[in-house]
């Protein structure tokens, strides 16, 4: 995972990559890692690690580690 997560995400957040949505995401989905990319950091979730999901209202797809999640989460409330 990406040593500097937050630099990551704002970076991400200030291309526009990474969405700060208006309203926050009212459902998340926990299981076990896809093999996917985190939007946040990049590097797969694993089978061995948890898979947080969000759908956003656009109808975009979320997907992060624990830690790449609240770090999301506090970027979009610091806003």
């Amino acid at each position: 995972m990406a040593t500097d997560v937050l630099g990551c995400i704002r970076a991400k957040i200030a291309s526009g990559v990474l969405p700060i949505p208006i309203n926050p995401p009212g459902k998340l989905w926990v299981g076990k890692g896809s093999g996917r990319s985190c939007d946040a950091c990049d590097q797969p979730i694993t089978k061995v690690e948890t898979e947080y999901e969000t759908d956003l209202p656009a109808g975009e797809t979320l997907r992060f580690h624990k830690q790449c999640l609240h770090a999301w989460r506090a970027e979009c409330h610091r806003g």
